[in-house]
Parts: C-alpha cells; structure tokens; sequence
C-alpha cells in the first residue's frame, strides 16, 4: 500500500477535573467525571483552585449551562469570583462565595476541530475554514471581517484582535448569526484558537483487561506493557507485559483498555491489521473494527504534542519525487496538491494515524516519531579486494591488578588475551591507552564489559553486577574511523519504524521515542549499548554491521540507553600497500590551494603525520586545514587537496583498508600519475571498482 488519503489523530480518553474549595489547591475537593448540569450545591470560597486532569471544560455561571463562562483547558488555575465582581457595589475582599451554575466537558477526544467565518450575518457571503490557532485571521493587522460564525466541531475562543488579545469569546458547536450571540459588538475576529487537549498517554495508568473469549469471558489477565504474542509460552519474554498472577491466554478476544491509548496487531510480533484501542470495552472483535482475535497488543508511549510529519512520493525520502510537510490534519490528500501517493514518511512530531481512503475511511496504521521509508515500515505489506586487510599498528596498555584499588600483583597487558593465567583474579584495574572489552569468560565469552581510559578501583566501578565475578579474557577494541551513526528498527530485519541516532541517548525509550528495538544497523563508529536506562546494566559494543534479530543476537528485552564510544584521537601514518609509499602532503605552507597530496618515500616529518577527527582527515603539518577534493565538482579523477573550509568533506576508512568520500560511498582514493598532466603518484579520487589505493594506517603515538 502506497496510497494514504487521510491524517488525523481521533483519540478518546477518560476525563477529569478536580474543583478545590480555597485557593492553592486546599480546602475539600470535588472530583469531577462528567457534565454536572447544576452545581450550584457546592459550597466554593470566594478564590478557588481548579486542576484539570483531562479535556477541556467550560464552566456556566447558571444551571442548565446558561449565562457567562469560563473555559478550562488541562492544567492549574486559580479563579476569582470574576461573576460577583461585576455586580453594582462589590467590593472584591468582600466578594460573596464562587458561584457555579453549571459544569460542561467540551472537549473529550482528539477529533478535528473545525470552525467557518463568514462576511455576512446568518452565514452568507465568503467563509473561511479553520482548524487549529490562527493568530492573525486578517492581514496587517486588520481583524478579519465576520459577520457570522459557524462551529462544527470543538470548543472556540474568539478574540476581537490579534495575538489572541482583546475580548474574547467562547463559542461551542451551534451556529451564530451575529456578533451580538458571541458577545462582540463589531463584525470583526482578530485571532481564534480552539481548546485543546494536551496531556501525553506516558504519563497515564496504563492497563489492559484481556480475555480469550468474547463477552470478557474465559481466561483473563492483565498487562501493562507491550505483549509481543500471546501465542507464546507463559515464561517467554513475549509476555513481559503480563502480570505473573494472570492466566495464560493465546489471543485476545474481547478486552477493557482501563488507560492509555493501545494498539492491537493480528498477528504476533506487532505484525498485520492495526487496530486503535481507547479507553473503553470491547465485546467481540467487531468492537474495534476486526474479524478475527488479536495476538499482540503495546500501549503507545509518545508524546501526543507539536505533531509534524513529512510525506514523501518516493522512498528512503528521496528528492527526485514530491514531499509535503503537514503539522495539522488532512481530511484528503487529493485536495493539497500533493496527490495521494506516499512511500515514506518522516514523522517529526507527535503521533498520527493514516487511513488508506478519504474520511477516515479504510486499512489504518498507527505512526509514532521516527522515519518509515517504505509503506512496508508502517505495516502497509510484507512484501572488493578479498586479499586486502587494514592494519592498525596501536600498543594499548591495560593494567590489572589482583586486590581493589590497585594492590596486589599487576599484570600489564598490550594485547587480547583469550584466557588469563591458571589463579589470576582481576580486582581493579587502569586503562592506560586504548579501549577494552573484558569478559567473564574465556575466549571472549560470557557478559561483556567496555573499559575505556582511565581508572577502575573495583569491579562494579567496571560494571560488574556479581562482585564474585572475574574478567577471564580481554580484547582490544580497535579504532572506527567513521562518524558515529546507528538506526534501530521496531521489526526484525531491518524494517518497520526506524530511529536514527548519531548521539547518545540516556532514555532510548523517552528520547527517542523507541519502547521496541527488534533489529539494529550500525553505520558508523562503534556504539556501546545498554540494557537499562541511564547506561546501566548489560552491555555489549557494536560495529559497523547488521543485526537482523536483536532479541536472537543479545537475549535481551529492550535497549536502555546506549553512546557512541569515545575514542582518543589519534595520530597516525597511511601506507600504501602495494608500493609502501606514504601519503604526504607537499608543497608551500604560504599557498594552501597549491599544495597536493602525494605519495613519497618515508620520512621523519609531519607532512606524513594523519589524524581522523569528525569525519575529517588533517594533516599535523597543517591541522587547520582538512582533506577535500578540489574543484567544484566531485568526480572520479578529482585531485585531492586541502580546504580551509571542510564543509561536507567527510571521509571513512574501512575495516579493509579503503579510504571513502563519505558523500559518495562509491568513491575512494587512489594513486594516479599515468597522465601527462598530473604528477606522479598524485593521489586523486576514483570509483570503487578502479584500482584502489589499499593502506596500512600506522600510528605514530603522539
């Protein structure tokens, strides 16, 4: 499926409003659930306190919901008797008790709401949609010219000016034919905005009554959290959502959502026919919109604000086709120009649902933050030189030590080791160069624990859960001379929503909005990963390279938290392995356009001295500069030279030796000189299936 028609985000949820006798949320507290037609009974001080749970409220200074009110979105607010202060000889420390005639909910769901303008009285003449704030509905600040207004959905403010300044006014659905009903005396709105519902499901109770019969009959049991398939064993981590008290179920066939906003998949592994579930109970399967029982459930943890999406008619977001951007929702998207063609999506912001035909109409796919670069993403179908090696010629140094805080025997080491010595314990340790990884096993088995420069007293300064444990082995990290880069996906192999990440990230689940990783593909640099948040727990360091099946290559549940790993720059020596010539940079200091980078004989110097740093490579003889291709235009045959200003210049080397021009992975640099203009062994850029300048990076320990 390639074809959305439809955006919006229609969710319902439970509401409430606490109404506080005294001011600072003190005094007696009225719960409120919903509409109170008269709540003239309760017994107010003249300064209240009200907090809004959920949804929006309107309160009636009459019973009946009549006469002037008060709008209440979600939060803290602190009202005065604002009704008695407008009676002839109030004084306001003497003003009488709060008086609520009565108490409305406006505002329950996510639906769209929608409002016209119109320039003449009794809604005639031009009219004007809207559907979200609109701070200015004239020009140059000129209010626009309205007559009449129109509510078709939602809970309006009307302001007399822009900015949402001046009088205001608060309009629920129904229709007037004059600014008179709306409380204005001149045909004029300024700016308008709707009231809004802006709690996140996060920070809700989220639970979940499932039964494997309908009619909430047969076996039950609760869950909280995602349940990755109901058809697997009760000990399975398929069920980590499930509370251990309840009976084991293989699908679910009716269900009570007591919190939150859910989704329910048809098949296992958050696979097939989506199905939105609120808060509320559903009999049998046509309750929410299926024939057939469901085999995975999860609870959307994302933040509902600032929703942003990008669609785009092609895939992987390419620019060859159309994109459009959308921050509020579409009822069709034949009417935007767009058409109706989508292949990938980037959502930027908040949580949408999209529907395969106009009006809400039918197959729906639930879209959280991230970046979906197909329709199969989104559930929409299921449908060189092998003798070359890179060397890296680097003394790490590690010392162990046999007692905690660096007592006892020490051993030094400046290589992997497969097993220690026959009655060696590992206490303390200091990493003096390099990075490490230590594990409980031999043969570089068992936990893995990352050790990067610098001082480890005991073993749980090194990470270590059991204090009994010992490292048993150890191995060098290495170098990754690209820039740090990882995209984690929500379905095995490589599919379903993907997150990408160059940073670290304390809260995978909160900063990215990431609950489920299923497979993992890492781009660039090396990246130690977590199983808890706030970089605890297990670890294990990646790559470059894919991981199709996270939960068959780790055994974990979830990803917690994970970092690129911090390397030392270094500096170093690039070799080429067929002549064993080094990369050098030649020529005037005071001419930087003219220098060229060329391969020479060894030599003392810093002209043959390298460092890698942000995707850049500088030479130590003029570390202000980076290395780039010159010209405008960059090719197969570009000379390389140095920049002042690197801009997009970046470049990797491969574990098998290639040095690559990052924004065109098919180039790599060579050595030319076959041509009468160019001077001998010139290095210059070429394609990936040419001859390739193989290296051997030394380092040269500074």
């Amino acid at each position: 499926m390639d074809y959305l028609f439809f955006l919006t985000l229609p969710l319902h949820v439970s509401q409430q409003m606490v109404l506080f006798e005294k001011a600072q949320c003190s005094g007696q507290a009225f719960e409120i659930y919903r509409d109170v037609a008269d709540a003239t009974s309760l017994q107010l001080s003249p300064h209240i306190s009200v907090k809004v749970v959920r949804g929006c409220w309107v309160l009636h200074e009459k019973p009946d919901y009549q006469g002037r009110c008060i709008a209440l979105e979600e939060g803290d607010i602190e009202l005065t008797n604002l009704w008695a202060e407008s009676l002839p000889g109030a004084e306001p420390q003497n003003s009488p008790p709060m008086r609520i005639g009565s108490i409305r909910l406006a505002v329950w769901d996510y639906n769209i709401p929608h409002i016209d303008l119109f320039t003449e009285p009794e809604g005639r003449g031009r009219v004007t949609p809207y559907h979200d704030d609109t701070f200015e509905t004239g020009s140059f600040g000129i209010p626009l010219n309205t007559a009449s207004i129109q509510v078709h959905s939602g809970v309006w403010l009307v302001f007399s000016d822009p900015g949402f300044q001046g009088m205001v006014g608060v309009l629920e659905t129904g229709v007037f034919p004059f600014p008179e009903t709306w409380g204005f005396q001149s045909p004029f709105v300024g700016s308008i905005r709707p009231l809004k519902i802006v709690n996140v499901f996060f920070f809700c109770l989220l639970k979940a009554m499932v039964y494997d019969e309908p009619g909430f009959q047969g076996s039950c049991l609760e869950a909280d959290s995602d349940v990755f398939s109901f058809c697997e064993s009760e000990g399975d981590d398929a069920t980590d959502g499930v509370n251990p008290d309840s009976k084991e179920i293989t699908s679910a066939a009716s269900l009570k959502i007591i919190g939150g906003l859910w989704v329910g998949y048809s098949h296992p592994g958050f696979e097939g026919q989506q199905y939105i579930l609120e808060e509320g109970e559903y009999m049998d399967c046509s309750d929410w919109g299926g024939s057939e029982p469901l085999l995975s459930l999860r609870p959307i943890l994302s933040d509902f604000l600032s929703p942003h999406l990008k669609m785009f008619s092609d895939r992987n977001f390419g620019d060859l086709g159309v994109n459009i951007d959308l921050s509020v929702p579409v009822i069709n998207m034949d009417d935007t120009g767009y058409g109706v063609k989508t292949q990938s999506i980037d959502v930027i912001g908040g949580v949408w649902v999209v529907f395969e035909e106009p009006g809400f109409c039918g197959e729906s796919y639930i879209l959280e933050k991230g970046l979906y670069g197909s329709p199969e993403d989104w559930g929409a179908g299921f449908r060189m030189d092998d003798s070359a090696s890179f060397v890296l010629l680097f003394v790490p140094q590690v010392q162990l030590f046999s007692d905690p805080g660096f007592q006892g025997t020490v051993l030094a080491l400046e290589d992997s080791v497969a097993s220690l010595q026959d009655g060696s314990t590992v206490a303390s340790c200091k990493v003096l160069a390099g990075s490490w990884l230590a594990f409980e096993g031999q043969d570089f088995s068992g936990r893995m624990y990352v050790l990067e420069v610098g001082s480890y007293p005991d073993l749980r300064a090194m990470g270590f859960f059991n204090t009994s444990s010992s490292i048993q082995s150890l191995q060098i990290t290495g170098f990754e001379f690209s820039l740090p880069a990882v995209t984690v996906f929500e379905r095995v192999g490589l599919r379903g929503k993907r997150v990408v990440l160059t940073d670290g990230s304390v809260n995978l689940q909160l900063d990215a909005g990431c609950s489920r990783v299923q497979s993992v593909l890492v781009e660039g640099g090396m990246w130690v990963l977590y199983e808890e948040i706030n970089y605890r727990g297990a670890q294990i360091l990646l790559k470059p390279g894919e991981i199709p099946d996270w939960h068959q290559f780790s055994n974990w549940r979830k990803i917690g938290s994970l970092r690129p790993l911090l390397q030392k720059q270094v500096h170093f020596r690039i070799r080429n392995r067929q002549t064993r010539l080094m990369m050098s940079l030649s020529g005037n200091l005071d001419d930087v356009k003219l220098m060229r980078i060329q391969e020479t004989e060894e030599t003392d110097g810093f002209e043959q001295i390298w460092l890698y740093q942000n995707g850049h490579l500088h030479c130590k003889m003029l570390e202000e500069c980076c290395l780039s291709p010159s010209g405008s235009v960059t090719m197969a045959g570009s000379r390389v030279g140095l920049n002042p200003e690197p801009q997009n210049h970046l470049w990797s080397i491969t574990p098998e030796g290639f040095i690559r021009y990052t924004p065109t992975s098919d180039l790599v640099l060579e050595v030319k000189g076959e041509q009468a203009y160019m001077a001998k062994h010139s290095i210059v850029i070429c394609v990936s299936n040419l001859r390739l300048f193989i290296i051997f990076v030394e380092d040269v320990g500074l």
